[in-house]
């Protein structure tokens, strides 16, 4: 039984014309009390019927936004993880690139620490627009 309203308004200021869209949704699981009134004199049992729909509706509602919470949750603890398994890889290639750097390997040390240091940046910087 939702309702859906939409304004817009156009403002014009020195840069330009801005425009602003507002919509307002009435998301109400009933019907207005007259209309509820006329459905009445159509059938009396009407009512009782509009009631336990609404009440379905709502526990449908209530559970699809605890199942989100609940997807959202196992998520973030696997984006966690893997945050700390990005963690423990940097630390490894970083200390490799100083084994290799104290074995005398100066040049493959080095390569090997500059682009592990590369890749972690850009993926630390890459997870938040995913």
């Amino acid at each position: 039984m939702s309702k859906k309203h939409q304004q817009t308004k156009s403002i014009a200021n020195r840069s330009g014309v801005a425009i602003e869209q507002q919509t307002i949704v009435d998301d109400n699981l009933l019907p207005p009390a007259e209309e509820l009134e006329k459905l009445k004199q159509i059938d009396s049992s009407i009512i009782q019927w509009i009631m336990q729909r609404a009440e379905k509706e709502q526990e449908t509602r209530l559970h699809f936004n605890a199942e989100n919470i609940r997807l959202a949750h196992r998520n973030m603890g696997t984006t966690q993880a893997s945050l700390w398994l990005a963690f423990a890889l940097a630390v490894a290639v970083l200390a490799l690139s100083g084994i290799f750097i104290y074995l005398g390997k100066e040049v493959a040390g080095t390569i090997l620490g500059g682009v592990g240091i590369l890749i972690v940046i850009q993926s630390f910087l890459s997870f938040g627009k995913k």
